[in-house]
């Protein structure tokens, strides 16, 4: 039987200036994001209704809070001291990228709870 993925979506607001500020290192955040990408489920950029960054938000997949912590603290925004607030929370992946098998799994739970 597979097991629902938990892992740990982190989302990242941009303190006063911040947003221009990230320009400087945004090269440096891109390299750190791609480095990221074998354990990373979603990743982008939080926007306004106008399309300005607010900040970003990030889902990974990782042993617990601790090394999602670990993670945004060596982000370069986040060294850089770019964000005002950074709340992490632990998720239970059910989309893609999986191939489905954590909600498969979910409707056999619920149809057996039926049955």
């Amino acid at each position: 039987m597979i097991e629902a993925s938990s892992a740990w979506a982190i989302r990242c607001h941009y303190r006063p200036g911040g947003a221009e500020e990230r320009l400087a290192i945004r090269l440096e955040h891109i390299e750190y994001m791609i480095a990221a990408l074998p354990f990373t489920i979603f990743g982008g950029a939080i926007l306004s209704g106008d399309g300005a960054p607010l900040g970003m938000e990030v889902i990974v997949r990782l042993a617990d809070r601790e090394a999602a912590q670990a993670f945004i603290d060596r982000e370069p925004y986040s060294r850089g001291g770019l964000f005002a607030t950074v709340v992490i929370e632990q998720v239970r992946a059910m989309t893609p990228p999986y191939d489905g098998g954590p909600l498969y799994q979910q409707l056999e739970i619920e149809r057996s709870r039926r049955r």
